[in-house]
C-alpha cells in the first residue's frame, strides 16, 4: 500500500500540479496569454489513473512505474521551463496548457479528421491483409511460383511507400482512392512475402497428415495453413499499422481536406504550432490505443504460438 502512495510518479504528479500555483512569465509576455490548465490537469489525472491501474497488474507494475516516471518528468520540464519561466521561444514551443486546450477548442475538427482517417486505415489494411494473405499462401504452396514471384516481390517491397505517395496522390482522380492505394501498397508487399514464408514454415508432417485424410487443397490452405500462421499475421499488425498511418499522414498532408495529417499540415501552413503539436500528440495517442487493441485481440483470440 505504501509503495502505491509513496513513489516517484506520484511525487512528480504533485510537482506538476504545484507548478500551476507559480506565477507565469509566459502569460505576461505572450499576447494571447496562458489558457486554462483544466484540460492539461485532466490529462495528468488520466495518466495518474492509468499508472495506478498498471500497479494492480503484477507483470506490468515495473514497466508502468518507469513509463509514467518518464512521461511526468517530460511534462514537468515542459511546464516549468515553458509555462512558468518562458525559457524557450513561445511561438515554436507553446505551453502545455495551450496545447492540450486545443483538444477542447477544436474537438469537432479533430474528431472528424480521426473518423475520416480511420475509415481509410481500416478499409486499406483489411484489403491489403486479406489479399496478401490469400495470394501469398497460394504462391507459397507452389514451389515454382515461389521461385518466380518471390524475388520480384522482394525487389518491389524494398521501395518505401513514402517515395511514390506524392505520385499516387497526383495521378489518382480522388484523394480517397489515392489514400486507399497508398495504404494498400504500403502493406501488401510485406504481407505478401510474409505469407509466402509462413506457408513454407508450416511443418511438413501437418501437411502430410492432411493429405492422408484426403483433404482438398483449398481446405488445406484455408483451414490449416492460414489458421496455423495466424499468430505471425497478428504479430505483424503493429508494424503494418504504423506503416499505414505514416503513409496516410503523408498523403493527407499533400492533398486532403480532412484527416489527422491534414490537421497538422493546415496548422503548420499558418504557423499555428500549438495546434500542430496537439495534432502530433493526438496521432501518437491513436497509434498507442490501436496497438493496445491489437494486443488485446492477440491475447484473447490467439491461443497458440510457436
Amino acid at each position: 500500500m505504501k509503495k502505491r502512495i509513496f513513489n516517484l510518479p506520484n511525487l512528480l504528479f504533485l510537482l506538476i500540479l504545484l507548478c500551476f500555483l507559480l506565477p507565469s512569465k509566459y502569460a505576461s509576455e505572450m499576447r494571447s496569454g496562458l489558457k486554462s490548465p483544466l484540460v492539461f490537469g485532466i490529462v495528468l489525472v488520466l495518466i495518474e489513473l492509468g499508472f495506478h491501474l498498471g500497479l494492480t497488474k503484477i507483470k506490468k507494475r515495473q514497466s508502468s512505474l518507469d513509463i509514467t516516471t518518464f512521461v511526468f518528468i517530460f511534462l514537468l520540464i515542459w511546464e516549468f521551463c515553458v509555462s512558468r519561466l518562458n525559457l524557450l521561444p513561445y511561438i515554436f514551443i507553446p505551453a502545455p496548457e495551450n496545447v492540450f486546450y486545443v483538444f477542447l477548442s477544436d474537438w469537432k475538427v479533430i474528431l472528424t479528421g480521426f473518423v475520416n482517417s480511420m475509415i481509410l486505415i481500416v478499409i486499406g489494411m483489411v484489403l491489403a491483409g486479406a489479399s496478401s494473405t490469400i495470394l501469398g499462401t497460394l504462391v507459397g504452396w507452389n514451389d515454382r511460383l515461389t521461385k518466380a514471384i518471390y524475388p520480384i516481390a522482394k525487389a518491389i517491397s524494398t521501395v518505401p511507400a513514402l517515395i511514390y505517395t506524392p505520385y499516387i496522390v497526383l495521378i489518382v482522380p480522388t484523394f480517397r482512392m489515392a489514400s486507399l492505394c497508398v495504404i494498400f501498397l504500403s502493406n501488401f508487399w510485406g504481407g505478401f512475402m510474409g505469407s509466402i514464408n509462413n506457408t513454407a514454415f508450416v511443418e511438413q508432417k501437418i501437411i502430410n497428415a492432411a493429405k492422408i485424410l484426403n483433404l482438398s487443397t483449398p481446405t488445406i490452405l484455408f483451414k490449416i495453413i492460414i489458421p496455423f500462421n495466424m499468430p505471425r499475421l497478428i504479430n505483424a499488425l503493429p508494424i503494418q499499422l504504423a506503416t499505414a498511418l505514416m503513409t496516410l499522414t503523408v498523403a493527407e498532408m499533400l492533398g486532403a481536406d480532412s484527416g489527422m495529417g491534414y490537421y497538422v499540415r493546415f496548422s503548420l501552413n499558418f504557423a499555428n504550432y500549438t495546434k500542430a503539436i496537439a495534432g502530433i500528440i493526438f496521432i501518437g495517442l491513436v497509434v498507442t490505443v490501436l496497438n493496445s487493441l491489437i494486443d488485446v485481440i492477440k491475447k484473447h483470440y490467439i491461443k497458440w504460438n510457436y
